[in-house]
């Protein structure tokens, strides 16, 4: 079987995801194994990944919608109020398609905005892209 995309020599960073379901962190996991020079850190809370992104400063934060504390809406708009994280990428991956929630999103300034299940190429990319 071969890899979804190549490994790029040399990509390094971190990415912050928060997400509340063990499952689809698992599954970021996996993926970014193709990606070894990248380090995951997590957090299943919004407030929690609140804090994390404050003391991590990461290069990519990818966030959730749905969290169990407060909504992913919630975290999103003091991440991009705060200096400190303002200027760090935000993808939100949901699994909430409407229109709307995208438009909403988008304007309010998220780097871009994939549905779950999220396809693993597509998902490389992305990252390879932001990261570079």
């Amino acid at each position: 079987m071969s890899e979804p995309t190549d490994p790029v020599a040399g990509r390094t960073g971190t990415i912050l995801y928060i997400e509340d379901n063990l499952a689809n962190l698992q599954l970021v996991r996996g993926i970014l194994a193709y990606r070894p020079s990248i380090t995951l850190v997590s957090a299943m809370h919004g407030n929690l990944g609140l804090d994390q992104a404050r003391r991590h400063a990461p290069d990519l934060i990818l966030l959730d919608l749905h969290l169990p504390d407060i909504s992913g809406e919630e975290v999103f708009k003091p991440l991009k109020q705060d200096p400190t994280t303002s200027a760090i990428p935000v993808v939100i991956v949901s699994a909430d398609a409407s229109r709307e929630t995208h438009e909403r999103l988008e304007a309010a300034g998220a780097s871009l905005f994939m549905t779950k299940p999220v396809n693993v190429r597509q998902f490389l990319e992305t990252i390879d892209a932001i990261l570079e």
